[in-house]
This record gives structure tokens, C-alpha cells and sequence, in this order.
């Protein structure tokens, strides 16, 4: 493959090159840098990449590498360790049809590689040599951005004299030591200048030059960054004291050194200490553990937001053991408890950072997170989030009452709207209808005016010399017209006093036969060609009624079948008594009703199409439907067009339900009642 430098690089990866160090130079943790750096790679069109990405660092207990840092999706399922030898062979279950590439990570050609960059394609064709050798570069920056933020590669020449722990910058062929600190020259007992005659290994007294050197030897090959391991060093005055010691490869311009830091034990005790004092103090809980899932260290905190007693699960508990504990307890549900917890051991063996919320049983809700050490191992936070859940769940119920306090306003709101729109409705009908009345009854009373003045000119014009049968013919059209009139008004104000409730029936008992009687007569006066039959035989004697109200019921009846059958002059009238009620019909066959017309025939102002051309208000019938009512009873009509009409009304004969109307003023009996 051919070696490509920054002048050789195409424009889209100097842009990529671009894009990775701007996200280097920021101040955020490692992770976040990382997870922007893969996405600028695989988001590069030229390369036709899949959303998956991992990088994999040397592990110094084995030969392999771990998994560092990943973004996934659901197409591959990544291991946790890979062969360098055999990448592919590392993954146990394939990863599909695509291409997989492995970019060893480096920062430099001619360095070797402390890990790999594993990238997917989206098909299994392969990307050309120069695509990948741009990507060898591109992955170089990201070795660099590892080994910058590990401080592998920073000097620690200017940071040793403030160390409190002995510091040796040595050679790593002779072990010649080069350069040492203060607190080195305090702790052994020998001067500065007498340490750079030494060697790192000959302060020691339990490691030979070879074992200390194949200590090393992760370091010189460069699979690891750095290395650790316990000793004892030896004072000028030969007493010894235990240490555990850290050894760091230091890259310089022409040569590698290293560097040796010894922590004392004893410090180290004391330094635990006080770690123990900050973490009892941590109000959530803190649980170290190391790379085999065994705790280390752990607050007071966490026992009690885990609920789980300190003497059972002391530091060396396997979290295993503690995931067990509160599973076999009840706190995860149903569900097969081995597989739930291996999930969550290896979960947390990854390394990777992750977190969660989590209701336990109590109904206490804990935040849990998890961090990874970049020595191994992984730090797990318990905090008490119970308040906050339940200030956030009561903050959703006032909203979703302010919501449901809303709508029902809203509701209220547009059923006003919609009363209001309808009042307006009704007005403009109201209005419409008080001006069709007006026009209507003005005609109406200018005929019978009409009348009584034309037989009052005539009267004036014969003076002295009218003859009987002349005046009797004039005052009878007067009376009639004057009767109209009287006729006309009680309707109107009848009409008038139900639609405002001030209506009072006066209820007593009544003769119907009487009233009908008394109808008929009153009618023959006005109707003298129109003949009237009646069967009454069958009525009650006596009906507890409002007579006068009924008494206009029955008029109206009347007046109508006269009206409306004017070229057929029998009016037939029956009477009988069914289920407690009085039933009265009126029968002509004057011009009948449209069958269209019939539902609508008792309401206020309305006038069927057969009756253009005959005098009408469009009041009685309606006035005749509220009188019955208020009496409890019923009335309905059958009538067919050019073939007459029946009206039949029904009466209770015991009076109306006290509850059925707005005022009764019982009088006493009237069987006779005019």
C-alpha cells in the first residue's frame, strides 16, 4: 500500500484531518471527543462507511485488544477483545455481508501499534488502496488524540520537582538513571547526584535486572502505555519500604526515555484514608470496582441506597454477588435471574460509560451511572433522584389538570358561543316572525273593518228608510265582523300569555258536551250554510278542565273546518271515553292537508300550502296544541290533501298532574259551566 503524506491527501480527508483536530483541541472528556471524531470519519461520503465504529487499545495482561471506545447499531455485534492476528476471526458471529476494515492505531508509520481502528463498509466491496491509506492517516490523528490525553506523550521533566512522590527519568537501555527529584533524594537518603549513578533497579531489593527488564517489556514494544507492579526500595541508611511502582514511556525528539514514579505504601494508606473521608462525605452512593468486577472501595451511601447490609458485601465482593442479592430479593421483577445478571456484569465490564434510571420495590427511584478507569476497572453512582421523579410527576399532573382546566373552559366557552349563537338565531327568527305577523294580522283586521264600515256607509246612506231585513242584514255582518275581531284578539293574547309562563288554568269540573254544544251555537251564527253533526254520547258526564280555556279549543276547531271546507258544508263532531280520557274529534272534508305539511301544523305562525287565499294567523292551531298540553292531554290530526281533515284531541278526565302545569286555581264545580 502506498504511503500517503498531508501534500498527498485528497481535499475530502484534508477536510476530515480538519474536522479531527478542531475536536482535539476542546476541553471535554476523552469519550466525547471520541465519539465526534467517529462520526466525522464514518460520516465521510467517499468512503461509503457503516455507522459502526470501534477502537480497540493493547491490553498488557493479555496479547489481544479491548474495547475502548464504539458507536453501534443494531447490524454488528462488536467483541470486547479482538485477535491483532485475526480481527476478523474475533467476531464470533460475523458481521454480514460488509467489509471490515482494521486500521492499526499508531501515531506514526514507523511506530507500532498500541491498538486498531475497526470501520464497516456498507457492502462487502472493498475500498480502493488510496481510500484506505487516507484512512491510515486519519486514524493516526486519533492515535494521537489517545496517546495527548493518556499523557503518554507529554513531558514530565518540568512537572517532576513538584511531585511528592520519587520520580526517576532513566534510560531504558542501561537503566541508567538520568534525571530524579527532590522527594527521590528525600526518601532514599542519597543526593541527586548520587541517584544519577544509579539505576532504577538497583534501588530495588527484591527485583533482578532481568525481571525488572522483562517487567518492561510491554513498554519497549510499545503494546501498552504504561505498566505497574509492586517492590520494595532500599534507603542509603538499608532499611527498606515498600512502593508500588509506575513506569511511563516518555517520547522524545531523538530518543525514548522513561519514567519511573514510586508511591509509597504507607502514603498510599494515608491518601485511602482521606479518599474514604471525601467519599463518606459524597451525599449520593460511590462504588469502585476493578477490572474483575470486585469492589474495591464503597461509601456508607451506597450500602443504604442499595438497601444491602456492609458486613455481608465488604471491599473483594464480587458485583456479581451484590447483583444476585437484590434479584433474588424481588427487585427486578420476573425473569430468568442468571441471564439478567450476567447482562449487567458484562455491562459493566465493557468499559464504556453508560447510565440509567431505575425504580427499586420501596418505590424509590435511583439514578445510576457508571464510568470506566483508565486502568481498568469502572466507578458506579447511586443518587436519590425520588424527590425530583415525584416533583416531575407532580408537575405533569398540574399540567395535565391546567390542560383538563382548559378544555373544559374552552367548553364552556364555545357553549356559550353556541347559546349565544343560537339566541341570535332565535331572535332573528323571532324578528322575522313578528314582522310576517304584523303584515298578517293588519290584513286580518282591515277585512272585518273593512266590513263593518262599507255596512255602517250603507247604513248612513239609507237614513230614515231602511227596511228591516236590510238593517238586520247590516248588523249581522257588523256583529260577525266585530265577533272576528274578538276572535282574532283572544288569540293573540292567549298566544301571549302561555309563551310568557303567566298562564293560570282554572280548573273545575266541566260538561265537554255542554261546551261543545255551546261552540256549535256560537259558529251556526256565523256559518249558516255549513250543517253539524254530533255524537256525544260516549263523553264523560264531566271532565275537570279550564272551561273557558277549553272552550277556545273547541271554537277553534270549529272555526277552522268551517274555514277551510267552505264548498262542503258538513262538520262532523264525535265524543267518547278512552283509557280516563275524554277524546273529542272534528271531521270535515274541506281542502285537506300535503302530507308534508302535516308534522308542522302546530307550531307558531305556520300555515299549510292548501290554505292560500283563506284568512289565517297561523296562531290557533298552535294555541289549541299548548292549551291541551297544559291540561296533560294530546292532540293529532290525519288529514289527506283535496280529502279533509280530523282533528282529534284527548283530555284527562281527572284534570291535569299537578307537576304538568305552571299554576292551578282549583274553583268549585261547575258540571255546568257555560
Amino acid at each position: 500500500m502506498r504511503k500517503m503524506t498531508w501534500s498527498t491527501l485528497p481535499p475530502w480527508a484534508l477536510t476530515a484531518c480538519r474536522d479531527i483536530l478542531r475536536a482535539a483541541t476542546s476541553n471535554r472528556r476523552l469519550s466525547c471527543i471520541l465519539d465526534e471524531v467517529l462520526d466525522i470519519v464514518v460520516g465521510i461520503t467517499e468512503l461509503d462507511l457503516g455507522r459502526n465504529a470501534a477502537i480497540y487499545v493493547a491490553d498488557c495482561s493479555t496479547d489481544g485488544h479491548k474495547l475502548l471506545h464504539h458507536r453501534q447499531s443494531e447490524d454488528v455485534t462488536l467483541p470486547r477483545m479482538i485477535d491483532p492476528s485475526d480481527v476478523a476471526g474475533s467476531f464470533p458471529d460475523g458481521f454480514g455481508r460488509t467489509s471490515l476494515y482494521a486500521i492499526p492505531l499508531c501515531t506514526d508509520d514507523d511506530q507500532p501499534a498500541t491498538g486498531a481502528v475497526l470501520l464497516f463498509g456498507r457492502t462487502a466491496k472493498r475500498l480502493s488502496a488510496e481510500k484506505i491509506a487516507a484512512l491510515h492517516v486519519l486514524c493516526q490523528e486519533i492515535a494521537r488524540i489517545i496517546v495527548n490525553r493518556s499523557g503518554q506523550g507529554g513531558s514530565l521533566l518540568n512537572v517532576v520537582e513538584l511531585s511528592t512522590d520519587e520520580i526517576y527519568i532513566f534510560d531504558p537501555r542501561s537503566l541508567g538513571i538520568i534525571r530524579s527529584n527532590a522527594t527521590a533524594s528525600i526518601r532514599t537518603g542519597h543526593t541527586q547526584q548520587a541517584l544519577s549513578a544509579m539505576t532504577t533497579v538497583g534501588l530495588k531489593v527484591d527485583i533482578s535486572e532481568a525481571d525488572y527488564r522483562d517487567r518492561l517489556k510491554p513498554l519497549m514494544s510499545g503494546r501498552c502505555p504504561s505498566v505497574t507492579f509492586d517492590a520494595c526500595q532500599r534507603r542509603r541508611n538499608g532499611t527498606v519500604y515498600p512502593v508500588k511502582v509506575h513506569v511511563w514511556r516518555i517520547r522524545g525528539e531523538e530518543t525514548d526515555l522513561f519514567a519511573e514514579v514510586a508511591v509509597a505504601t504507607a502514603d498510599q494508606r494515608k491518601a485511602f484514608g482521606l479518599l474514604e473521608q471525601v467519599f463518606d462525605a459524597i451525599p449520593g452512593g460511590i462504588g469502585v470496582f476493578d477490572n474483575r468486577s470486585r469492589l474495591l472501595m464503597a461509601n456508607r451511601r451506597l450500602y443504604d441506597l442499595m438497601n444491602i447490609p456492609p458486613e455481608r458485601f465488604p471491599p473483594g465482593s464480587r458485583f456479581e454477588d451484590i447483583l444476585r442479592y437484590n434479584a433474588e430479593r424481588g427487585e427486578w421483577g420476573d425473569g430468568d435471574l442468571d441471564t439478567m445478571i450476567r447482562e449487567r456484569v458484562e455491562q459493566a465490564e465493557l468499559g464504556l460509560p453508560y447510565s440509567f434510571e431505575r425504580e427499586r420495590a420501596s418505590g424509590k427511584v435511583l439514578a445510576v451511572r457508571s464510568e470506566p478507569l483508565s486502568q481498568g476497572g469502572y466507578v458506579l453512582s447511586y443518587t436519590d433522584i425520588t424527590l425530583r421523579k415525584r416533583a416531575e410527576k407532580e408537575l405533569i399532573r398540574n399540567r395535565d389538570e391546567l390542560e383538563e382546566t382548559v378544555r373544559q373552559r374552552t367548553a364552556e366557552i364555545e357553549a356559550q358561543a353556541a347559546a349565544l349563537e343560537e339566541a341570535l338565531k332565535q331572535e332573528k327568527n323571532i324578528n322575522a316572525m313578528q314582522r310576517q305577523f304584523v303584515a298578517m294580522t293588519s290584513h286580518e283586521f282591515r277585512t272585518p273593518l273593512a266590513i263593518i264600515d262599507g255596512a255602517a256607509q250603507r247604513l248612513i246612506r239609507k237614513r230614515g228608510g231602511i227596511e228591516p231585513e236590510f238593517l238586520a242584514d247590516k248588523t249581522h255582518q257588523i256583529r260577525a265582523a266585530v265577533a272576528r275581531m274578538v276572535e282574532l284578539m283572544e288569540s293573540f293574547l292567549s298566544a301571549g300569555r302561555i309563551d310568557t309562563g303567566k298562564v293560570e288554568l282554572a280548573l273545575s269540573s266541566c260538561s265537554l258536551r255542554k261546551l261543545i254544544d255551546q261552540a256549535i251555537t256560537r259558529q251556526k251564527i256565523f256559518s249558516q250554510s255549513h250543517r253539524f253533526e254530533c255524537d256525544m254520547t260516549d263523553l264523560p258526564p264531566v271532565v275537570r278542565c279550564d272551561a273557558l280555556a277549553v272552550s277556545q279549543v273547541i271554537t277553534n276547531l270549529l272555526s277552522n273546518a268551517v274555514k277551510y271546507a267552505p264548498r262542503a258544508p258538513d262538520i262532523l263532531i264525535r265524543g267518547w271515553e278512552e283509557d280516563g280520557c275524554a277524546v273529542v274529534s272534528v271531521r270535515d272534508e274541506g281542502v285537506g292537508i300535503d302530507a308534508d305539511d302535516i308534522p308542522k301544523m302546530f307550531q307558531t305562525y305556520f300555515r299549510a300550502r292548501t290554505s292560500t287565499g283563506i284568512a289565517g294567523t297561523g296562531i290557533g292551531l298552535s294555541l289549541v296544541k299548548q292549551v291541551v298540553s297544559l291540561h296533560g292531554g294530546e292532540i293529532k290530526v290525519e288529514s289527506q290533501r283535496g280529502k279533509g281533515s280530523t282533528f282529534i284531541f284527548r283530555l284527562p278526565v281527572r284534570g291535569p298532574a299537578r307537576e304538568d302545569i305552571p299554576a292551578i286555581v282549583d274553583e268549585p264545580d261547575a258540571a255546568t259551566a257555560a
